[in-house]
């Protein structure tokens, strides 16, 4: 029993992607983790060569959940191919600057109004889902 219990504790604690949470992926309102590792494979390049923390505020997305928030049914989030970083000013800048050098092909804008409010959105949609490449800032 003490064995299995070790044995959970190890596999529980190792990371599955370098720098980012299982946790800070997940689905905010159902708990469920669905990211596309070769969107992974880019948002760990960038971070890496970012060479700076940033907080995922949005990543996966169950369509139940995004249901209940009302967002477009044709979401890169729930093909977990998108995040939300918060992120304002110098470092909002490096990560759009970045985005587009790591292949990100929708990168959504959102720097007005409460510095806590301010994001960056990054999506690999190709062009085959929607038109691509893409930019645009949120209201």
């Amino acid at each position: 029993m003490q064995d299995q219990l070790y044995s959970y504790i190890k596999t529980a604690s190792v990371k599955r992607w370098e720098f980012f949470s299982e946790d800070e992926l997940r689905c905010k309102g159902t708990g469920e983790l669905d990211m596309d590792e070769e969107f992974m494979k880019k948002l760990i390049a960038l971070r890496k060569e970012l060479n700076q923390y940033f907080k995922i505020i949005s990543g996966y997305r169950h369509m139940a959940y995004n249901d209940v928030l009302g967002k477009k049914r044709d979401s890169p989030h729930l093909l977990g191919k998108a995040v939300d970083i918060a992120c304002h000013g110098k470092k909002a800048y490096n990560i759009i600057r970045l985005g587009i050098k790591h292949g990100f092909t929708g990168i959504g804008v959102k720097q007005h109004g409460e510095k806590e409010d301010r994001f960056v959105h990054l999506d690999t949609m190709s062009n085959g889902e929607r038109s691509r490449p893409m930019l645009w800032s949120y209201k």
